[in-house]
């Protein structure tokens, strides 16, 4: 209605040269509005907490509703990077990927024990490597001369700028570093594995990964990686990225920076995937075979795709390891609940879809630090509105719908007397199913009714949130198979189409009509 109204106008200017830049204007703006207000959302946040809530957004000491959701959102925030990396992987390039966490704790890790143990040496250990990498290249690949020397001579200047002769290594280039090196191990655990494939490629991305955890835990390199205790950095971080101080503005200064990564790296994945190689990555994950036989190599662009999802996990790691309370590098940010979390949010979102792991990550990881400390009984009201052993029967009535949604529609079909091409079909199909799932949610409300006790035992939030995503994550499969997001985008397609459908089918009686 919107897109009509406007475009309608934009035909009335009567420049060609005008009426095109506006057309092009209009469409920026009504394709981005939504994620134009997000981003201002996201900005204002600290003042609309700290007016909500009568706190300071800068004060004297790190205490506070805003200085503290702050923090929060922040590390929210970085984790939406992870789950939209992860994302990019398996939801939009089919790549299944079980040590996704090997790239998020690398970032933390690289940079502080670069920082913490730099050998000014190492520069021309690393300028031996480079060459040494450039032999080999010479005499066991196909590579020209000119990519060659192209190859050699960026080795030689990233390791001149990024590795001091003396003196220390400065964060930034320690994080440049640390980038780098993830995105070697990346690339050459793409080229090596991704030959192999489905549950062999994901078993071998596990095994690195724990690899790697292992040796962050272990005693051997305790100097380094500091075992279980973790790396400490406190000392190590620049007074610029130091988020503890709250009176000079300095959390605020990095809440916002952290929001301008997140919009960047959101950006980042969508010209990616709009991209003719994102359109590539989308034919392989629907059918590699044929976009082999097209003619695309599609072991180049499943590597390529895996390098950038290791970058941006390198990187929000990094970030989200700044914003840590204790200033420790944690041995279990190489662990698996860093690669199965972003999966989880992936799915209940929507996999390959923009939006959804980002709707997914926020809403948990913001809903589980707002309930933390709460506890509740099966009794207890939730927004005053339903019980919540109400809410828990609802539930299950939706479940169930879900799970059985084929047999009812048979079954329905048989009841109402209509197909599938009949024009009330949707309409008395989805009176139907309302039909059903009230049905059943009334006899478990009564049967809940009578079996729960006068006396009630007290929950607490934080104990049952496993059993939360759990039971959540089962839900979502089973009553929204595609995600939230996912789920909602096939619904508005279809709206759409059917929409068309019909106008086409007027404009035909239409035309019909009028003929003599």
């Amino acid at each position: 209605m919107v897109e009509r109204f406007v475009f309608a106008r934009i035909q009335r200017i009567p420049d060609s040269t005008l009426r095109g830049l506006a057309e092009r204007l209009a469409r920026l703006v009504l394709e981005n509005w939504f994620f134009a207000l997000v981003f201002v959302l996201l900005w204002r946040f600290p003042y609309i907490v700290a007016d909500l809530s009568g706190s300071q957004v800068k004060p004297s000491r790190p205490t506070g509703d805003s200085a503290f959701w702050q923090s929060e959102m922040a590390r929210a925030l970085t984790l939406a990077c992870l789950a939209m990396s992860y994302n990019l992987l398996f939801g939009f390039s089919g790549i299944v990927s079980f040590g996704h966490a090997l790239f998020f704790g690398a970032g933390g890790y690289v940079t502080f024990i670069l920082m913490g143990h730099y050998d000014a040496g190492l520069q021309h250990k690393a300028l031996v490597l480079v060459l040494l990498v450039a032999l080999g290249l010479a005499l066991f690949s196909r590579l020209r001369a000119r990519a060659l020397v192209v190859v050699t001579l960026s080795g030689v200047l990233l390791a001149l700028l990024l590795l001091p002769a003396e003196g220390a290594i400065s964060f930034w280039q320690a994080a440049a570093v640390a980038l780098l090196l993830s995105l070697i191990v990346s690339l050459t655990s793409g080229v090596v594995t991704l030959r192999v494939r489905g549950i062999y490629f994901a078993m071998f991305t596990l095994a690195l990964a724990e690899v790697f955890w292992v040796l962050a835990k272990s005693g051997t390199f305790r100097s380094y990686t500091g075992a279980e205790d973790g790396l400490a950095f406190r000392s190590l971080l620049p007074p610029a990225l130091n988020v503890t101080p709250t009176a000079d503005g300095s959390r605020l200064t990095m809440y916002h920076w952290t929001v301008v990564f997140f919009a960047i790296i959101f950006l980042a994945i969508r010209r990616y995937m709009s991209s003719p190689v994102g359109r590539v990555m989308l034919a392989i994950r629907d059918n590699e075979e044929r976009a082999q036989t097209i003619g695309y190599h599609t072991l180049f662009y499943k590597v390529l795709t895996m390098v950038f999802a290791g970058a941006i996990a390198t990187l929000s790691g990094l970030l989200f390891m700044i914003w840590a309370t204790d200033k420790i590098v944690h041995p279990d940010t190489l662990s698996l609940a860093y690669t199965v979390d972003p999966l989880l949010n992936t799915l209940i979102g929507g996999v390959g879809t923009l939006t959804g792991p980002v709707i997914a990550t926020l809403g948990l990881h913001l809903g589980e630090t707002y309930l933390r400390n709460e506890t509740f009984t099966l009794g207890t009201r939730v927004f005053g509105l339903l019980a919540v052993w109400q809410i828990i029967a609802l539930a299950i009535a939706g479940a169930l719908v879900g799970v059985f949604r084929h047999s009812l529609t048979r079954l329905g079909e048989r009841l109402i007397g209509a197909g599938p091409r009949t024009p009330r079909y949707e309409r008395l199909m989805l009176a139907y199913r309302g039909g059903v799932f009230v049905t059943l949610a009334a006899v478990l409300l009564l049967i809940g009714g009578q079996l729960r006790g006068e006396a009630e035992a007290v929950y607490n939030v934080a104990d049952l949130w496993d059993l939360f995503l759990g039971a959540l994550f089962v839900v979502v499969v089973m009553v929204l198979p595609h995600g939230i997001v996912g789920t909602w985008n096939r619904l508005w397609a279809t709206r759409r189409l059917r929409r068309l459908e019909r106008q086409m089918r007027q404009e035909r009686e239409a035309a019909g009509a009028s003929k003599p």
